[in-house]
């Protein structure tokens, strides 16, 4: 073009000898110019020369075809005849034959001295950054390593090339993460791209190829003592075959483990295997790995079940039940995979159902496993079958925190027809409500395991029992044997596994922490917490968070971080809805209730505690703190009397003293106070007596002494039984408590104001408001006032021209209590409750209690 000749630029891609005969025809017939306008879907460029009478060009790309060009030569003559002038064509060719482009006719017409020359040009492979150039433009994305070892099968040539690529794009690709594209393993390549592979399996022995067709079913990579095991050789045998197809380049030569060089020459060697042939060769080798637990034998059986094989798909369950044993998440994949199948039986999918289920619990997915579960008695099953799976479902429902649920679904597996053997699964879920003193009002009989069910029971139930003789023990009032017990015969621990769900070496780890922290160990209850949830970050677990998360709330709670607890208990409730692991929600809701009461927050914490319904029973740590919440919610809102009332209400049926007394060491004076307050001293002697007889019990836990001597020194007005809490007190809450109820005994308002003084101080590092207030009132009442407030610049009107105090009574006024009420709970006079309601109501600008009531959810 540069010296000024007219230029056409063909497409020679795609055709044959036939279309080219019809295609010079057409180019024979008349000028170039106007060939270009008409077939412009094969010219790439056409560029008009300065001279009319000049030579001409005619370029024709991608002639893979070149012996077909001789029938096309005639063609080519009546052209330069036409045009009349000189006429150059040249052709890329993939070979270097010219023979096999020119006729002897060719050959005749250039001896004669005719204005034609015909040019061949060797067409040289793409350099390998422009395959990756072109590659990375046909995917839209850099080509990974893997893509371009297929592109390798090209040779540079630019139309083999283009076939690999529609031979990938149809076969999809995907993105690395590292952003670079890589084939799809699960999609097979097209046969006219797997062809490319061939000549590497050309030439190999007959013994080589038999090793390749078989391991090529295995997969990319496979195991060569399985294999050899399979050929019934050694793996010793199999070194000849393997260095023969490394030298081929059909195995890697340079990799750890033994695989198939890439994806292209695996599936052109794979896809030569029959079906039916890759049924057996898989079922073979799942049978032979099978009852270990490698995850192998069901992936093998999964595969040959896929593909029709129906032995496969028998044993597939058993498969997938071994592998859960070690790996109940990869176990639940391919169960779910399974569950597909239209092989299985009844019994089968019944097994596959427990393994998905059980793997997605492990996973904190309990959710996801109810859902499973609930989807399959939705279909038709025999009612041993239906029963097995409701019995599952029941445990998951208790995990689940959803005891109402659970209950639901267990009585139709003790109620329903051919109820006189349980499944194992529902014996676990009475032991579950033995350990609770749950009491149904329709309690069936200890009714006998199926048959066959003792065996795969004992061990689940002997981890259930081992930790729930940790709650009995500790329900019983032994503290350090409830510490100290073993999870396994064997001492050895386990994670959560995924058959039972419910009671095992985490659970009791959980149990433990919520004890440590009642006995003040908070440095050892918070190296357990930091190991549960290593070990849910290990498995990847997220959905267990909601119960570590819930245990962190109470640790902080207790440390007097309130802010960090009520957080930490919103997002174990939040978790809990999330994923189904809402077992400890009573535990975050009754964190969330006390953070609630010591803010000043009445509404929020009667909230929280109205939702415990009928839960407050049963000796379980989380029914424990539920119980705690519910009574000084209770001695707040209604009253002492309400409060000891309930307690009298619970125990003994319901609750044990032990467990009450042994949920933190201030709960035994509380009693003691609240009782005397309620003017119910009988009350406060027998809460003593309890607090002296569980430290009897354990000598070895001073703290339940410490407890102790505050219980008899607020019965007894011992102002040195005081004075020893005081000192030996773990907490500062405890502390407060003591020094509040010193400075009631001691003689002497210097002594008394110096107690409160102290009181306050510990109340306010607390967090504590509510009791911080009531301090207050009684330095007050001794003359003594303490600002509690900063000053800070408001605006005029508004929420944000509220003070802390006028927040504060809007909340409780807004929850429904009257002035009276409301002072109550702050200790102030009610006289100054009116004075703080007008300045809320002129700041707010209203004028009632409906409309604050209105407002103050809102602003919250």
């Amino acid at each position: 073009m540069k010296l000024g000749l007219e230029v056409l630029r063909l497409n020679g891609a795609g055709l044959s000898g036939i279309s080219l005969n019809y295609f010079l025809d057409e180019l024979s017939g008349g000028a170039l110019e106007e060939f270009a306008r008409r077939w412009s879907d094969w010219t790439d460029s056409y560029s008009p020369g300065k001279d009319p009478a000049g030579p001409a060009v005619i370029a024709i790309d991608d002639m893979d075809w070149a012996s077909t060009v001789m029938s096309g030569s005639r063609h080519f003559h009546s052209v330069a005849e036409q045009l009349g002038r000189p006429l150059v064509i040249v052709m890329s060719l993939s070979s270097d034959a010219k023979a096999a482009v020119f006729t002897t006719e060719d050959e005749a017409y250039q001896q004669a001295g005719k204005a034609m020359d015909v040019v061949c040009c060797r067409l040289l492979p793409l350099p390998r950054d422009e395959v990756e150039r072109l590659t990375a433009d046909a995917l839209g994305m850099p080509p990974g390593p893997e893509i371009m070892g297929i592109c390798d099968y090209a040779a540079g040539v630019p139309a083999q090339l283009m076939t690999v690529l529609d031979g990938v794009r149809e076969a999809g690709v995907v993105c690395a993460p590292d952003g670079t594209a890589k084939p799809d393993f699960r999609r097979v390549l097209p046969s006219e791209v797997r062809a490319l592979a061939f000549p590497r399996l050309d030439g190999l022995s007959e013994g080589t190829r038999r090793m390749l067709d078989i391991a090529s079913v295995m997969g990319v990579a496979f195991d060569l003592g399985a294999l050899s095991s399979l050929l019934d050789q050694t793996t010793l045998d199999l070194l000849p075959a393997i260095r023969e197809a490394q030298q081929a380049g059909v195995l890697a030569a340079d990799t750890s483990q033994t695989t198939f060089k890439d994806l292209l020459i695996w599936q052109a060697v794979r896809e030569g295997v029959p079906t039916p042939a890759r049924g057996a060769i898989l079922r073979d080798l799942g049978h032979q790995l099978l009852g270990s637990d490698d995850a192998n034998s069901a992936r093998y059986l999964l595969n040959a079940a896929q593909i029709g094989d129906c032995e496969a798909a028998l044993s597939l369950p058993k498969a997938v039940a071994c592998l859960a044993r070690t790996s109940p998440v990869a176990a639940s994949i391919l169960a779910a995979k399974a569950l597909r199948l239209p092989l299985l039986d009844e019994q089968g999918f019944v097994q596959l159902l427990n393994t998905r289920a059980g793997g997605l619990a492990f996973h904190g997915q309990i959710t996801g496993a109810i859902r499973c579960l609930g989807e399959a008695l939705q279909r038709p099953l025999r009612p041993q079958s239906a029963r097995t799976l409701r019995a599952r479902l029941a445990l998951l429902h208790v995990v689940s925190g959803n005891l109402e649920a659970a209950m639901t679904v267990a009585r139709r597996v003790v109620k329903g027809p051919d109820s006189s053997h349980i499944p194992h699964e529902m014996a676990l879920f009475m032991d579950y409500l033995d350990c609770c003193s749950y009491r149904w009002d329709d309690a069936p009989m200890k009714l006998p395991l199926e048959p066959g069910a003792e065996a795969v029971s004992h061990q689940a139930r002997y981890a259930v029992h081992q930790s729930f003789n940790i709650v009995r023990s500790w329900g019983n009032g032994r503290v350090s044997e409830a510490l100290t017990t073993r999870l396994h015969g064997d001492g050895t621990e386990r994670s959560l596994t995924a058959r039972d769900g419910v009671c095992d070496a985490f659970w009791s780890r959980v149990i433990r922490v919520q004890y440590l922290v009642s006995l003040r160990c908070f440095t050892e209850a918070e190296a357990e917490l930091h190991e549960l949830t290593t070990t849910i970050d290990a498995r990847g677990s997220r959905g267990w968070h909601a119960v570590t998360e819930s245990l962190r709330a109470l640790l902080a709670l207790e440390l007097g971080d309130t802010e960090d607890a009520a957080a930490a208990a919103a997002e174990g409730i939040a978790l809990g809805r999330r994923y189904g692991t809402g077992t400890l929600t009573l535990l975050a809701q009754a964190v969330l209730a006390i953070t609630s009461l010591r803010t000043v927050d009445m509404r929020t914490a009667l909230e929280h505690t109205e939702s415990f319904g009928d839960l407050l029973g049963g000796n379980l740590p989380h029914t424990q703190a539920a119980l705690w919440a519910t009574l000084v919610v209770t001695e707040a809102h209604k009253g002492p009397k309400a409060a000891v009332h309930l307690v009298e209400e619970l125990l003994p049926e319901k609750i044990s003293p032990n467990n009450l007394l042994l949920y933190a060491p201030y709960v035994g004076s509380w009693l003691v106070r609240t009782a005397l307050a309620a003017g119910m001293p009988e009350f406060a002697v027998r809460m003593v007596a309890e607090t002296e007889r569980l430290f009897q019990s354990n000598p070895d836990w001073p703290i339940l002494g410490v407890a102790a001597d505050h219980a008899r020194g607020l019965v007894k007005r011992d102002a040195m039984a005081l004075r020893s809490a005081v000192e030996r007190h773990q907490d500062l809450f405890s502390q407060a408590q003591a020094l509040e109820d010193l400075s009631e005994i001691v003689e002497g308002r210097d002594e008394a104001v110096r107690h409160l003084g102290l009181a306050l101080r510990r109340y306010t590092q607390f967090g504590a408001a509510r009791d911080s207030a009531r301090v207050r009132h009684r330095l007050r009442e001794h003359g003594v006032r303490r600002r509690h407030w900063k000053s800070t610049q408001r605006p005029v009107s508004g929420w944000g021209a509220l003070t802390e105090s006028e927040r504060v009574i809007a909340r409780l006024i807004s929850a429904g209590m009257t002035n009276r009420q409301a002072a109550r709970q702050i200790s102030l006079s009610h006289h100054t409750v009116n004075f703080h309601l007008r300045n809320i109501y002129r700041k707010l600008d209203i004028s009632s209690r409906i409309q604050l009531a209105m407002i103050v959810p809102s602003m919250e």
